[in-house]
């Protein structure tokens, strides 16, 4: 009954009531995301589900029902989460594929072994970062995972690297 009460108020417009039940069921709607789009993604779902329960919350009829239809339009907003995410991979493997047609050209010109004389020059995290990122085609975040680093400090990382001088004799 005092979550109805909640609910109701927070319906009418009242932002502590709406505040309110953040508190109690933001663990819910954060355990839920996490559920279906990852650690990674579940922060942002979450947040995009509680302000799309703050908008919809005037239309919600029976309010008593809070929790399920709470549960079920994050699940929607979840899913909506997904289907962006992965109409976005489409367009950037394309990317990812155009990029690597138009590295094998310019390499057909520019002799391999070269790029690979300079790269290995680099310190050994700056020559990971790079051949995960260009080659393999890996996040900034999952090359932190892997280099047990932040993506700022990853970003930063890329950044020193395409800007480090390297010498190479012919």
């Amino acid at each position: 009954r005092e979550d109805t009460t909640l609910v109701k108020r927070a319906a009418g417009g009242e932002e502590a009531a709406f505040e309110e039940l953040v508190r109690r069921f933001g663990g819910l709607v954060l355990g839920l995301a996490r559920r279906k789009v990852g650690r990674e993604d579940a922060d942002d779902v979450a947040q995009d589900a509680l302000l799309h329960v703050w908008r919809s919350l005037p239309s919600l009829r029976e309010p008593q029902a809070f929790i399920g239809w709470l549960s079920r339009l994050v699940q929607n907003r979840a899913n909506r989460w997904i289907h962006q995410r992965s109409r976005k991979l489409v367009v950037l493997q394309q990317a990812r594929n155009e990029l690597l047609t138009r590295a094998e050209a310019r390499s057909e010109n520019s002799s391999q072994l070269e790029t690979h004389e300079l790269v290995s020059q680099l310190p050994d995290e700056m020559r990971l970062a790079l051949i995960w990122k260009y080659v393999e085609g890996l996040s900034y975040d999952e090359i932190g995972e892997r280099l047990s680093m932040s993506f700022h400090q990853v970003d930063y990382l890329m950044r020193r690297a395409r800007a480090t001088p390297v010498s190479y004799t012919q």
